[in-house]
């Protein structure tokens, strides 16, 4: 999925689960959540993130391939706890908006890989990215979006 996709899908479940929490700065939530959307295509030096860090995005991509550890609940998990030990509001954003990326990856034929490193079986679905069904996808996101907000 691209970029703005995950951002729309991202934002959505902002908005729907922001009151469900205790959150004491909403904003910083949401903030945070929209990073982690975005945060597993670190590893595709060719994604919005990825081009502005392409070095590094580089380097991850030769060493551990595109939709591999990155794109695994393995590392986000992993992340998540190192965060909940600083601030568990914060590692819940991460972990909500890291999840929303794998989620919908797993809805591209690509496919992720939900139990590597101990399974390489890929989860996966029949929207291409960049497709029509992508775009009218995120149009009925970004009217949910607007829907939810106002």
């Amino acid at each position: 999925m691209r970029f703005r996709t995950h951002l729309a899908f991202s934002f959505l479940i902002s908005i729907l689960i922001i009151d469900s929490f205790n959150i004491q700065n909403k904003i910083i939530f949401i903030v945070v959540l929209l990073i982690a959307s975005a945060l597993p295509d670190i590893d595709s030096y060719k994604s919005k993130l990825g081009k502005k860090i392409k070095p590094i995005s580089f380097l991850i991509n030769i060493l551990l391939g595109h939709r591999g550890i990155f794109h695994s609940p393995f590392l986000l998990i992993l992340i998540s706890m190192v965060i909940a030990i600083i601030n568990i509001e914060i590692a819940a954003a991460f972990f909500i908006g890291y999840l929303s990326h794998l989620v919908l990856d797993s809805l591209t034929p690509e496919g992720v890989m939900f139990f590597y490193p101990f399974s390489k079986k890929r989860t996966k679905g029949f929207i291409r990215t960049g497709s029509l069904w992508e775009n009218i996808f995120f149009i009925l996101l970004l009217v949910l979006c607007f829907y939810m907000v106002i």
